[in-house]
């Protein structure tokens, strides 16, 4: 088993996973993957369903309160371009715009938020 949890944030690539570690507001860690990517881990924590309701109201506050000195100036965008697969021109969009796709993905579960703390 691979621990993923480390106080490096970013794109974490490997046989075992495929997403991105960000903290949130309390400084705790979190995996950001695509359901496909999902770690074949059995203790890794089942993914915050509760962030769905609302039409993912909850997500976009995940999002908007992320740790601003553990997490990198551009997660959002980070994360935006690993769920679109490509470089996208994110010069045309705001980040609160970024934030309203990502909770939208939450919502419709295309986007995983897996707690990596116990």
């Amino acid at each position: 088993m691979e621990i993923i949890n480390s106080f490096q944030t970013g794109l974490r690539n490997g046989i075992n996973n495929n997403g991105h570690v960000v903290y949130c507001r309390y400084g705790l860690p979190h995996l950001i993957c695509l359901p496909v990517n999902r770690p074949d881990d059995p203790l890794l924590n089942p993914a915050l369903n509760h962030l769905k309701a609302m039409d993912g109201y909850y997500a976009q506050q995940f999002f908007v309160y992320l740790h601003t000195s553990l997490n990198s100036e551009d997660v959002v965008s980070g994360l935006y371009q690993y769920v679109m697969q490509s470089p996208v021109a994110l010069s045309d969009y705001t980040k609160s715009e970024l934030i309203d796709e990502l909770s939208r993905l939450v919502a419709h579960n295309k986007l995983l938020i897996i707690p990596l703390y116990e």
